[in-house]
């Protein structure tokens, strides 16, 4: 009874969030479509289930909840919802690929009619296997190719978000081929086992939904702060020496580590603005005569406290600059070779090679994913 009513209420409350995704979609243009259909046919077949398991309507009516073809719809729009949220909108070739590979599935069932349990459980053990693989290809692949754009607090948001989607679908896949492959009951026992197996975790989703409304406003990657601090996020510099010292540097590490945390303060402070337009070989004379420290501290501290040589360290300043003036708006009116300009770079390759080598990316795909 309790099991019922709780399939009621999250069925009820996933198709209330799907109507709120599509009041957004209708006010500010924006939705995760894999999304709204996820939640939608999970709360549908949840709502129908609870009002079916009460009595309160005839089981003849609530028919779509019961069939076991429904339950393949989850693992592509799982992996598509995720997808859409972290990477970027899905092609049309990759729309018609999950297409097919869906379609084939009802093509089999439409070819060889009424499908005994045992084989169902075959044909969604595999495809379930082969989008839970893609869905971690697909996570991994963020975290290498983009984590360097993303502040920790969205790589953090990213990261629960794929727990949650993954914890579906295992969820929804465990409990789905224990009932069938090992309790071989009748379809309508196993329809019952697996929705009151698995509405707890679709109730804990609901309590994280309610927590993280950016889900339902497709908002998940919040890109642009006008506060974002990028050179905190790049941790230029290291307290601890990360090389060797040199015997020649020994006298001078005597006296430049008495003074060590101010000089790497001074320097965590230096806006990339102040230095950017100076070359390699001005630099630390620039830096020292703006910081009123010897240019041979500095020298010193940039050989061994640095994470980047001299020139990287330059170039990354630069980069770190441009991040600031695109996440504050400054493309809006300006091209990206304006930026380059304003941001010191020699010619359009020396800024795009550099962009990439620290963020992974091109400038101008930065900017589709900031978009």
């Amino acid at each position: 009874m309790i099991l019922n009513l709780v399939n009621l209420l999250v069925g009820f409350c996933l198709m209330v969030i799907s109507f709120a995704v599509f009041i957004n979609y209708i006010r500010v243009n924006k939705i995760n479509i894999f999304f709204f259909l996820l939640i939608l046919n999970v709360g549908i077949r949840r709502f129908l289930f609870g009002l079916v398991s009460l009595g309160l309507i005839d089981p003849s009516n609530s028919s779509y909840m019961q069939h076991f073809i429904v339950m393949f719809l989850s693992p592509p729009l799982l992996l598509l919802c995720l997808k859409s949220f972290i990477l970027s909108e899905p092609t049309r070739k990759e729309l018609y690929i999950h297409s097919i590979v869906f379609s084939c599935i009802v093509f089999l069932r439409l070819i060889l009619g009424e499908m005994s349990l045992f084989l169902i459980g075959i044909l969604f053990t595999v495809y379930s296997l082969f989008y839970y693989s893609l869905l971690i290809k697909n996570y991994n692949y963020f975290k290498r190719q983009y984590q360097s754009i993303f502040t920790k607090q969205q790589l953090f948001k990213v990261k629960q978000l794929t727990i949650w989607i993954f914890a579906l679908g295992i969820n929804n896949f465990v409990f789905t081929t224990v009932y069938i492959f090992l309790n071989e009951p009748t379809k309508q026992e196993t329809v019952v086992n697996m929705y009151h197996s698995s509405v707890v975790l679709w109730l804990f989703f609901l309590i994280y939904i309610f927590f993280n409304p950016s889900i339902i406003f497709n908002d998940v990657m919040k890109k642009n702060d006008p506060n974002r601090d990028f050179l905190s996020e790049f941790n230029l510099w290291n307290s601890k020496t990360l090389k060797k010292l040199d015997p020649q540097d020994a006298a001078l590490a005597l006296i430049v580590n008495k003074n060590i945390e101010r000089l790497l303060e001074d320097l965590r402070k230096i806006k990339p603005e102040l230095i950017i337009q100076y070359n390699s070989t001005d630099l630390m004379y620039e830096i020292a005569k703006h910081l009123k420290h010897p240019k041979s501290h500095l020298k010193f501290v940039m050989k061994y406290h640095c994470r980047f040589s001299q020139s990287d360290y330059l170039n990354l300043m630069r980069v770190i600059h441009s991040l600031t003036l695109m996440n504050n708006g400054y493309l809006e009116n300006y091209t990206l070779e304006t930026l380059r300009e304003v941001c010191h770079f020699n010619s359009r390759t020396s800024f795009f090679r550099h962009f990439k080598k620290h963020l992974g990316v091109s400038p101008s795909r930065y900017i589709t994913l900031m978009g």
